[in-house]
Formats: C-alpha cells, sequence, structure tokens
C-alpha cells in the first residue's frame, strides 16, 4: 500500500483503474522501485526494476491490454503460479504480481480502444484484441526471447541516441512495428503452451486469497490461524502450507506485512497535524507499541515518527 508518489514509480503503463492499485512491501528495507517508459499512444512500454520483494494488485482499465516479461531470473508469482525466465504473462482484467527479492521486469500496454479510434486496426492487432484471454500466462521460449531482446534494443537505442533520460514520444512506426506483430505471435502460445496451475496450487491460491479478504476485513481486530482457517475451511497446518507455496510467509507473517503497510500508508496520507501514532497503528490492529515500532523500523527501514516527519514537512507543518 503505498501513496501515489510510489504509485507512479512503480509503473505498468497506466494501465490499472484508478483507486484499484494495491501494493505491499514485502521483504525489510527500504523499497525504492525504480521504472523508465517509452511512450508512443496507443502503446506504452516500461521496464521495471524493485529492490525488495513486494505484491501488487489492480484492476485493468477497460480497453487496455497489458503483457508482462521477467528481464531477470528472479522469483516471481502471476495470480499464484510461478514465472520463469521465458514466460509471458497478459491480461485485459486483473494485475496480481508478487516477487521475492529483486527483480526486472518489463511491461507492455496497449489501449486497444486507442487503436481503434485512430484507425490503427491491422491484423495482428486484430488477433490480440479477439485472441487475448482475460488472464494468461503462457511458457513460450520462441516468442518471449525476441520480444525480450527487442524492448532491450528499443531502450538501448533510446538512451543512445539522448543521453540518460528516456523520452516520450518515441515514433509509433518504431515500438509498435516491431512489437504489436511479436505479441501478436504469442497468442498461440496462451493456447497451446499456457501455465495450467495444478489443482493443488488452485487450491491453496484460492485459500490465501480467501484468508487475504478475511485480513482486509478485520484489520482493527486480533486475527488467529484459528480464525484464517475457519474462514477458508482448511486446516491450519495445510493453510500454513498453503501461504508458504503462494506468499513465501507464514499466514501471521504475511498478516502482519499487511497491517504494517497499511500503517505506513495511512500515515503517509495524514494531513492532519494532530495524527497520533498510536491511534493510527491500533486502528490496524497492533496494541504493543514497543514491539511494533521494532516491526515497523524492521521492514521499513524507518521509525514510524519519521515516516510522519517526513508527511508533515512535505506538507510545510515543520519548519
Amino acid at each position: 500500500m503505498f501513496s501515489q508518489p510510489f504509485r507512479e514509480r512503480l509503473g505498468f503503463g497506466g494501465a490499472y483503474v484508478p483507486g484499484s492499485f494495491s501494493c505491499a512491501q514485502l521483504e525489510a528495507g527500504v523499497f525504492d522501485p525504480h521504472h523508465d517508459d517509452l511512450s508512443a499512444t496507443p502503446l506504452h512500454v516500461s521496464r521495471q526494476s524493485f529492490n525488495l520483494g513486494f505484491k501488487v494488485e489492480a484492476r485493468v482499465a477497460p480497453g487496455k491490454m497489458l503483457f508482462g516479461l521477467l528481464d531477470s531470473r528472479a522469483q516471481a508469482r502471476w495470480f499464484g503460479s510461478p514465472v520463469g525466465q521465458y514466460a509471458i504473462a497478459a491480461t485485459r482484467d486483473a494485475i496480481d504480481l508478487s516477487t521475492k527479492g529483486s527483480a526486472s521486469f518489463y511491461s507492455v500496454v496497449i489501449d486497444g480502444s486507442a487503436l481503434h479510434r485512430d484507425g490503427m486496426v491491422s491484423p495482428d492487432v486484430i488477433t490480440l484484441l479477439e485472441n487475448l484471454p482475460d488472464v494468461g500466462l503462457a511458457n513460450a521460449p520462441l516468442h518471449v526471447t525476441p520480444l525480450r531482446e527487442s524492448i532491450r534494443r528499443l531502450f538501448s537505442l533510446v538512451r543512445h541516441r539522448h543521453g540518460a533520460l528516456l523520452p516520450r514520444g518515441l515514433p509509433l512506426a518504431v515500438v509498435g512495428g516491431t512489437l504489436v506483430p511479436l505479441l501478436a505471435d504469442t497468442v498461440g502460445g496462451f493456447r497451446s503452451n499456457a501455465v495450467e496451475p495444478s489443482r493443488s496450487l488452485t487450491r491453496r491460491v484460492r485459500a490465501v486469497r480467501t484468508c487475504e479478504g478475511y485480513m482486509r476485513e478485520h484489520v482493527d481486530a486480533t486475527v488467529t490461524l484459528l480464525d484464517l482457517s475457519t474462514a477458508c475451511g482448511v486446516r491450519s497446518r495445510s493453510l500454513i502450507n498453503a501461504f508458504q507455496a503462494v506468499t513465501g510467509f507464514t499466514p501471521m507473517e504475511y498478516l502482519k506485512r499487511l497491517r504494517l503497510n497499511g500503517v505506513r500508508d495511512s500515515l503517509r496520507r495524514s494531513e492532519n497535524a494532530r495524527t497520533r501514532i498510536i491511534d493510527v497503528a491500533t486502528a490496524w490492529g497492533f496494541w504493543h507499541m514497543g514491539h511494533f515500532a521494532a516491526d515497523y523500523r524492521g521492514l521499513f527501514g524507518e521509525s514510524p515518527s519519521q515516516t510522519l516527519l517526513k508527511v508533515r514537512r512535505r506538507h510545510g507543518a515543520v519548519a
């Protein structure tokens, strides 16, 4: 859960519906995402780098399509399924991406509505518009490798010609004429090489999602492993295994991280000079301030008071 400046730095080409974006830091440290952009409406290409593990969820804006692939051997999951070096993810419905450790990620966003409006409907575009699944993940090394290399060359070309900063407005013929045919080739991969989650993984993801909903509905209450087990109808030991497989954490570790992210987001959004950390912390289910402060510093690399001080300085409330 991050403030707007952090969301803008996460990139994803602005493909998501405003207000639907949710992101939580899962690993300890100072989260410092970076992204570069190549904008050639109706295409938007981004290169995103993350120094820590995180989870992001969002709804995709109507008419837009997002393709994503890793530019590293990092550990990542797309809707709970592992994403490999030769996998490509696609969606026109929702985003659900989680990573472990540092990762680099390429995303290509196509605005289908703009393509129609501008009369740029080629056979490759029609293939994408008519055959792309709502959410998909495919292992397609024959398609992913040239696509990744083409994106790398585009960024390298622009850097070489224009210096360190990547300009917007790269001619559509350069981006679209190169990437759209390659992306159209991947559509067949979603049919013939689709990554189908095992029944075991599907059950685990369903249990974790149910628990996440329960956690959000009870942010200010004491939540036990038994409560989560009852909510999703899965035995406690099986639930622990499910969380470990899908998130890399136990249910209670994951709950703590979600709540700590909630506190930080609330502090960053605060515009009231009288905001008290203890009030925000208890609203997110923390009752022992000493333990809370230590956990907060351990995850984010700063104390809650330092977070709040930065906000007040930004708003001019501190001299």
